[in-house]
């Protein structure tokens, strides 16, 4: 019996022992900072940037989040982008105070400002996004960094003005307040931007990875509204052929635009062919819709696994 008892004595301690172990390997630094109610305040509000993390320990979307929250936090701590998180069952009023309705929810908090995040959930992208945060909504652009600024997103806009006061500067500026999440925004006053660039002033062109790369606002630039940029800006915003993956998918199946699939088998030798071939095509067809005045047709591609 004393054997016994002695073996089930060191057994539970060999248990406590792994299980004190197997806590401290899970309490490995963190780059992501805890925030309570007593912290929430002093913690967020001096940020001039900061993401935060609402969660709940139980859920499974926030369980599969946080490998790509902390790595993304440790990328962001080199450009001084602060990442936090809170436990909302134990914080439970301050997350019903932030607004939080479900989990994970994200906020961006700007001076203690919220907005929401509503960009993507892997570490790169969440560092990209949170880099674009840190922009200013319209960036300077020279002749220094006129080639970069033009291919630094898939997306670029750019305002080519004599005077960054004039039209259409304010509604270049209030198209880009409410589009930054979606566009990067830059405008040049610099005569040596303007010509390289080779495009009269005021113009506005927007400069894709896809598409047409090159692209100038076709109507008058000094008499249009924040809509008409808009307008002309969701036209290209949607590429004519594309992947659906876990990035484009909504926008695709949001855009109201028909849809056309082709499923493909990436491991054909033939589907690159099927895919070149259809980009020799569907820009014509679109061109003409777009000017009978039918809204053109995208082609999403699928791979069939």
């Amino acid at each position: 019996m004393r054997i016994s008892s002695f073996v089930s004595a060191a057994s539970a301690v060999a248990l406590a022992s792994l299980a004190a172990a197997e806590g401290d390997a899970e309490k490995k630094p963190s780059d992501v900072i805890d925030i309570t109610q007593e912290t929430f305040e002093s913690t967020v509000n001096p940020e001039p940037l900061i993401l935060v993390e609402f969660f709940a320990p139980w859920c499974g979307h926030c369980k599969a989040l946080a490998p790509e929250h902390e790595e993304a936090a440790k990328m962001l701590k080199e450009k001084n982008i602060k990442v936090a998180k809170v436990d909302c069952v134990d914080q439970a009023e301050l997350c019903q105070a932030q607004d939080v309705h479900g989990y994970p929810t994200l906020k961006i908090f700007q001076q203690g400002a919220a907005t929401e995040y509503n960009g993507p959930r892997k570490a790169d992208g969440i560092v990209k996004y949170m880099t674009k945060q840190a922009l200013p909504t319209v960036t300077e652009v020279t002749a220094a960094n006129l080639v970069e600024f033009q291919i630094a997103e898939k997306m670029v806009l750019i305002a080519y003005v004599s005077s960054t006061s004039k039209a259409p500067a304010p509604e270049f500026t209030a198209l880009a307040e409410k589009n930054r999440d979606n566009y990067l925004f830059g405008i040049t006053s610099d005569p040596q931007a303007i010509k390289a660039a080779g495009v009269p002033t005021p113009a506005v062109v927007l400069y894709r990875t896809f598409d047409e790369p090159t692209t100038a606002f076709p109507y008058p630039v000094s008499s249009s509204k924040v809509e008409d940029f808009e307008n002309w800006l969701n036209e290209l915003a949607i590429p004519i052929l594309g992947e659906v993956n876990g990035d484009m998918y909504e926008i695709y199946v949001t855009s109201g635009r028909p849809l056309a699939y082709l499923f493909v088998d990436p491991s054909e030798k033939k589907t690159q062919d099927y895919i070149d071939a259809s980009s020799l095509w569907l820009p014509s067809i679109a061109a003409r819709l777009t000017l009978s005045g039918s809204m053109p047709p995208n082609l999403a591609t699928t791979p069939r696994l």
